[in-house]
């Protein structure tokens, strides 16, 4: 019988195929209905079992011995809001929207893995469920699916993110917190506006909005442990709408990301302390929204331990096995951990980087070994959960 490597490897010009034609035409997060249906029409031709999910994206499930263990394997099918500058032949035709961070990718490895799984049903000691996720970026992608059941009875999750800036088919691992948790704020700062002319009738909200700026930064330096990964960033600051007049309003918006999960009510907290006391020295007032829109990855050892028995089967880990320090980068991913441990790793695949830009480019060479590495981790997984390892 041929190893799960070599069959993968058969599956290649179907892998590649199917991550151009989603390449082509990319959808932003909860409009990947042409994706989805894409999905659904290989998995109708296999005779699998799936559940769509609203609006989009599904989960199908490749069953073998009714053992009652579970494992999950998932892949981000949103792209974003850029207009592609690479020049592919297979280059976005949809203006202004592209696969700028690989999720294409993802979505085609997966479904090789789900065409590979259902023709190895025999070495399958359970369930295998594989989740294809809509609108990871930012959009909430994760937890909305959560609450629709896909994480539900699921004993192990992996995932993998394909990285154009490592050496094709090696696989990048951080252990424990690996990706950051990812907060947007916003501070509203409320004042009395006033005319330029006679400022001593004002609260210049521009003022104290300045002040909070400046004393935000205070919160990492002198109130965070340097030993604890944080940032945080102020992206934008709006205030008023004439030159001669004194804004009685003003809109901080920025970001934070943190390794540690207690630092969420943390920065929360010092950041509506920060502002309010600073309004009201000034005689205004300050309102903080603080969203976290992404968990931290981590990566639990003893299902790295799995990913690296599966990746030796066909890997040379001497060489392929790469440890990165911890990222600031945020994937919601994290959310999934909260229900059963996970791993989650990073795919060389040569290109252009970084993500998120219009000159993003991503090797397809190593997509077989991504398929064959969802398809080996979800054999081994399910014999460690049977007690067959």
């Amino acid at each position: 019988m041929k190893t799960i490597l070599e069959q993968a490897k058969e599956l290649e010009p179907f892998i590649v195929d199917f991550r151009h034609d989603l390449h082509r035409y990319p959808e932003l997060g909860f409009e990947e209905k042409r994706t989805t249906e894409k999905i659904e029409e290989e998995v109708k031709k296999l005779g699998l079992p799936y559940r769509k999910f609203d609006p989009t994206g599904l989960m199908v499930e490749i069953q073998g011995r009714p053992t009652g263990k579970r494992v999950a394997l998932r892949a981000d099918m949103d792209a974003l809001p850029i207009q592609e500058a690479t020049g592919l032949p297979y280059e976005s035709v949809v203006p202004g929207v592209m696969h700028a961070c690989g999720h294409d990718c993802h979505t085609a490895m997966l479904m090789g893995a789900v065409r590979l799984l259902a023709a190895n049903r025999v070495l399958l000691n359970g369930t295998v469920r594989c989740i294809f996720q809509p609108a990871e970026e930012g959009g909430g992608g994760a937890e909305h699916i959560i609450r629709q059941g896909a994480a539900q009875d699921v004993d192990l999750f992996f995932g993998q993110h394909v990285s154009p800036l490592e050496p094709s088919g090696t696989i990048n691992y951080c252990p424990g917190g690996a990706m950051a948790a990812s907060a947007k704020f916003q501070i509203d700062v409320y004042g009395t506006s006033a005319h330029g002319a006679t400022p001593e009738q004002s609260v210049d909200a521009t003022v104290i909005g300045c002040e909070i700026v400046t004393n935000l930064q205070n919160i990492i330096s002198r109130q965070v442990s340097p030993f604890d990964t944080c940032v945080l960033s102020v992206g934008s600051f709006h205030s008023g709408n004439a030159f001669n007049i004194i804004s009685d309003h003003a809109v901080i918006t920025g970001t934070c990301r943190f390794l540690n999960p207690a630092l969420k009510t943390f920065l929360k907290d010092h950041m509506e302390r920060i502002s309010s006391h600073i309004a009201e020295a000034y005689g205004g007032s300050a309102a903080v929204t603080f969203d976290v829109f992404t968990d931290v990855v981590v990566n639990d050892n003893r299902v790295l331990d799995l990913v690296w028995k599966a990746a030796g089967k066909f890997l040379d880990l001497e060489t392929h096995k790469r440890q990165f320090p911890p990222m600031n980068a945020g994937d919601d991913f994290g959310a999934y951990s909260r229900y059963a441990p996970a791993a989650y790793v990073f795919l060389g695949t040569d290109g252009c980087g970084p993500g998120h830009n219009e000159h993003f480019q991503v090797g397809d060479e190593a997509l077989f070994i991504g398929s064959a590495l969802h398809a080996q981790f979800a054999v081994e997984a399910l014999n460690a959960l049977a007690g067959n390892s």
